[in-house]
């Protein structure tokens, strides 16, 4: 029955496809590191991936263009939040720890009910309350469990954490734009991430443009194609997706999953350090996440 009533809504199947992206988001980092080790730090094989899904929307934007400036500064606004937050996760991702930069990231659900709270006029839970507070106790734990002061340690870190808000913002836009239908905002939202990621080489430590590595396209075609097809695609569009039709913060909450997917496929694949203080850290962000199915009915008023 509760099934029933949720798809009635139309609330179960934005639902699942929030919950499925944690799968594609929590294992984007691998090939993403394949491209970035084939091309040996070039930008080349890394930003055609992000660049195809992109061009494939062109058709679409030219059709629809009417509409697409219609949507005005809240469409730029989210296609942006959208590019920085993607672009910014991928190279912390490539750049750093891939757990820590994860667990950064996901102090989303803090910064989505509270923009949530402002731009919105959604109330704050008890529930949503102490998942804020549990949040930031991991991100505590996480930056400054060894006594220092709890900021990102590197600029992966920062780009994790930055990621992480400006993701929540994309969230919040993406429910203001909700007039308009979820391919027409993806094509923005690509082509922003495609030029934010690229712009990402004048960061210092970044992708550079030697061309040395371009004899070794053909290898890297099938991964090309497949983080274009595989990951970006379907990632963005059901989040986008989803994002339309379910509050931010509680699609930050669902995406939670990824925490355990990314930084689990990291341990396990990449042979990163994962010690007790990223572990302890690991649970309260989960927790944070858990929250959300804590009964809770009532409302700060006045927050």
């Amino acid at each position: 029955m509760v099934l029933a009533q949720a798809l009635r809504r139309g609330v179960h199947l934005p639902t699942c496809a929030i919950i499925f992206t944690t799968f594609l988001w929590g294992t984007w980092w691998i090939p993403l590191r394949k491209l970035d080790s084939t091309a040996d730090g070039a930008i080349w094989f890394t930003g055609v991936g992000v660049l195809l899904p992109a061009l494939c929307f062109v058709p679409l934007m030219l059709r629809r263009h009417k509409r697409l400036l219609a949507g005005g500064w809240p469409l730029v606004i989210c296609a942006l939040s959208f590019g920085v937050a993607c672009a910014f996760y991928a190279e912390g991702a490539m750049r750093g720890n891939v757990a820590r930069v994860i667990l950064l990231f996901y102090m989303t659900p803090i910064w989505s009910t509270l923009l949530a709270r402002v731009l919105l006029a959604e109330p704050i839970t008890h529930r949503r309350l102490a998942s804020i507070v549990i949040g930031l106790g991991g991100m505590w734990i996480l930056l400054g469990g060894d006594g220092s002061v709890p900021l990102p340690h590197d600029v992966a870190e920062w780009m994790g954490l930055i990621a992480g808000f400006a993701w929540a913002l994309a969230m919040v836009y993406t429910q203001i734009n909700n007039k308009l239908e979820t391919l027409e905002i993806a094509g923005p939202v690509f082509f922003a991430f495609a030029i934010v990621f690229i712009s990402t080489t004048l960061i210092p430590g970044g992708r550079h443009w030697n061309t040395d590595t371009l004899n070794l396209w053909l290898g890297a075609v099938p991964w090309i194609v497949a983080i274009a097809v595989i990951w970006h695609l379907p990632s963005i569009i059901l989040t986008l997706f989803g994002g339309a039709a379910v509050e931010p913060g509680r699609v930050a909450i669902l995406l939670m999953l990824e925490v355990i997917i990314g930084v689990g496929s990291a341990a396990m694949l990449a042979n990163e350090p994962f010690g007790m203080r990223e572990g302890i850290g690991a649970v309260l962000v989960v927790a944070a996440g858990l929250c959300e199915f804590m009964p809770s009915s009532q409302k700060f008023k006045d927050v």
